[in-house]
């Protein structure tokens, strides 16, 4: 038979209710007017109409079975898959699945962004012991708007960790590589309704400014020692406290002593050259050693007593610390002093002190017309004398 252009002519037989099939029970049935109806087995499994292709009942048929499945699924642009009349949808936009109405649970999930209006969650209870074994994983950063809250702990696991806070990172808690933490912040207020603890486990609690130290707190057996710098400034035991250095109060100011309170010096056996008791600090009118007794003189300034010159007495104190005409001298006006090169030997313990000529000590009190004997103190060692110099003087006709 020959066709026109080698090609079959075209026969269009449109036919009303026409099926065609193996059986009344396997058909394709075009009964219905613009619907195609498929039967297998007695059943109306899938229907064709205008813009949809339907299962013949809801829920009636699968699209492939385990055995038997489709290769690849193509769609639109914009298409959404319902599930459950849209009681859960998945809609396609520009590189972007959304998924509406439901949760999304997934054994793995891969995407550049998964965006969700609602909540990602997780019903995987494993523990997390590194980065890569815990229920929720990031090979990246992970970025949180608003609150963080944690169940449990949380590890920073790099040995140089840091913990920023605030917009500008100005406060971090820094993990020194050992044992270490760093907190860096201005100001630091510790705001606490109970006790706040210091605990450095046997080492000290040192204070540093600018990573220079200047002073710290000791532990030692029980008792608070405080440097100042590396030097023992204070320590504490019990409710005793004792200076290493000289204590002193600002101008104005008082120390009180409750009932039965007293000053004790403490040492009535000072080292050589040394003094225990109330020393001032004076100016020097002349230059002046250590053991040298003085006077005051008018322009309010210190120079040595003389008991043969009555306008040099009476002495007020002995110097502890030598000095220069109108430098700072110290002044001992009562209390135990050690000398055994400025004093001289005295034979006996007990002996009464006066003031001599030019400055000087002795056990013989003044005889001499025009002298002025007065008593400063008693002999308690070959060299070592208790001062108390009051203004009592006696002139000798």
């Amino acid at each position: 038979m020959a066709y026109i252009g080698n090609k079959p002519p075209v026969v269009s037989n449109l036919i009303t209710d026409i099926k065609i099939g193996e059986d009344d029970e396997t058909k394709i049935d075009f009964a219905d007017a613009n619907t195609i109806n498929f039967h297998a087995n007695n059943s109306k499994e899938m229907v064709l109409v205008e813009n949809a292709l339907t299962p013949g009942t809801s829920d009636g048929i699968a699209l492939g079975t385990t055995s038997l499945m489709w290769s690849d699924l193509f769609l639109a642009s914009g298409a959404v898959m319902n599930f459950d009349d849209g009681d859960v949808t998945l809609t396609h936009s520009a590189n972007t699945l959304t998924v509406a109405g439901g949760t999304l649970a997934t054994a793995a999930l891969t995407s550049s962004t998964i965006t969700a209006s609602g909540i990602i969650k997780t019903d995987d209870a494993t523990n997390a012991t590194s980065t890569t074994d815990g229920s929720l994983q990031t090979d990246g950063g992970l970025s949180v708007v608003l609150d963080a809250v944690f169940g449990d702990d949380v590890f920073l696991l790099s040995d140089s960790a840091v913990l920023n806070m605030g917009a500008d990172n100005d406060v971090t808690l820094t993990h020194d590589g050992t044992t270490g933490v760093t907190i860096a912040a201005n100001p630091i207020t510790l705001d606490s309704g109970a006790d706040i603890v210091l605990d450095a486990d046997g080492a000290d609690i040192v204070f540093k400014d600018a990573g220079t130290t200047y002073g710290s707190a000791t532990n030692s057996s029980g008792n608070l020692i405080i440097k100042s710098g590396t030097t023992t400034a204070l320590t504490f035991d019990g409710a005793n406290v004792t200076s290493s250095g000289n204590v002193t109060l600002a101008d104005d100011k008082t120390v009180t002593l409750g009932e039965a309170g007293k000053v004790d010096f403490g040492d009535s056996d000072p080292d050589d050259n040394e003094a225990t008791g109330i020393i001032i600090s004076f100016t020097a009118q002349e230059t002046l050693a250590i053991g040298d007794v003085v006077y005051m003189h008018t322009d309010g300034k210190v120079k040595k007593a003389d008991m043969n010159a009555a306008s040099t007495m009476p002495a007020i104190g002995i110097c502890t610390s030598a000095a220069s005409a109108d430098a700072a001298v110290d002044v001992m006006v009562q209390g135990v002093m050690h000398d055994s090169s400025a004093f001289p030997t005295f034979g006996t313990v007990g002996a009464d002190v006066f003031v001599s000529s030019s400055g000087d000590i002795t056990a013989t009190a003044p005889s001499g017309s025009g002298d002025t004997v007065q008593k400063i103190g008693v002999a308690i060692h070959a060299d070592k004398v208790y001062f108390n110099f009051n203004t009592t003087e006696v002139l000798l006709a």
